[in-house]
């Protein structure tokens, strides 16, 4: 017989299991992989072991398994920035202690080619649910091992990847400077939004990793973004199957999480015998 307080409009939860993901105490690992779409948890399920199917409630699909004997769960976000800070808070509340988005972006720079990856160093933009967690002049950084763990996974799986710059935007259609024509309205534009955002020195743009590394970094996160490139601004390049950069994200942050998790539990043994 449960013991916890019954839900309210303040804390909508019961028995500890939160009111959007579809999980509870226990069923979410320390670290976590966070796809944007939930049909890509689907997509991603067979390169794990051990995997349990926690469901799917609204945008918010979960998995939890484990690859090469890691521990690991894997939620959706969905779209932008609302849902992406409802699963960073949930997720921490129920135990994820590090985080990588896999998600995907359009990239400003011809040199970034459809199919490549970004780790990501630094987001900026516009994002509303960022503004609650950090200040509109903050720098929102990675967490510098999860960045470079990512970086160096990329490297030695032969994938093609650099460190940079993304830009976050609210929205799809005129916060990226995609043209509307519709019910006679037509909205053509001068591509001032993409060109504010290279001069601000981003690579690529997206939807969701400001929310992820603000959130991530004031819940006491370790945060980080992959992202594979979807898009090409620059060269109007689309990525029709995606994937395969799908796929080698989750290898990539994988194997990142797995060599940082190592590289931190070697860190406390040696702290742990100097103490001793």
């Amino acid at each position: 017989m449960s013991t916890n307080a019954p839900p309210t409009a303040l804390k909508p939860h019961v028995d500890g299991r939160p009111p959007h993901l579809p999980c509870g105490p226990g069923d979410v690992a320390q670290d976590v992989l966070i796809p944007g779409d939930p049909d890509r948890v689907g997509l991603l399920t067979d390169m794990l072991e051990d995997v349990v199917d926690l469901g799917r409630r609204r945008e918010f699909a979960m998995v939890s398994g484990r690859y090469k004997g890691h521990p690991i769960t894997i939620c959706s976000s969905g779209i932008g920035g609302p849902s992406t800070e409802i699963a960073l808070v949930e997720l921490a509340m129920l135990g994820a202690k590090r985080v990588v988005r896999i998600g995907g972006t359009a990239s400003l720079v011809a040199a970034m080619p459809v199919g490549s990856f970004l780790c990501v160093d630094e987001a900026i933009g516009s994002s509303g649910a960022a503004r609650f967690y950090c200040a509109p002049d903050a720098k929102t950084r990675a967490d510098p091992e999860l960045r470079t763990a990512l970086l160096e996974a990329a490297q030695a799986a032969g994938f093609t990847a650099r460190v940079g710059t993304v830009a976050t935007s609210d929205s799809y259609y005129l916060g990226q400077d995609r043209p509307i024509e519709v019910n006679g309205v037509a909205m053509p534009l001068d591509g001032s939004v993409l060109e504010g955002f290279r001069k601000a020195g981003a690579h690529s743009v997206d939807m969701e990793s400001q929310v992820v590394l603000s959130v991530g970094k004031r819940l006491g996160l370790k945060a980080a973004c992959l992202l594979g490139v979807h898009a090409n601004r620059a060269t109007n390049e689309w990525l029709t199957d995606y994937e395969a950069t799908q796929r080698g994200l989750f290898t990539i942050a994988s194997q990142a999480l797995i060599a940082s998790f190592s590289e931190s539990s070697n860190e406390k043994e040696t702290e742990h015998v100097r103490q001793t």
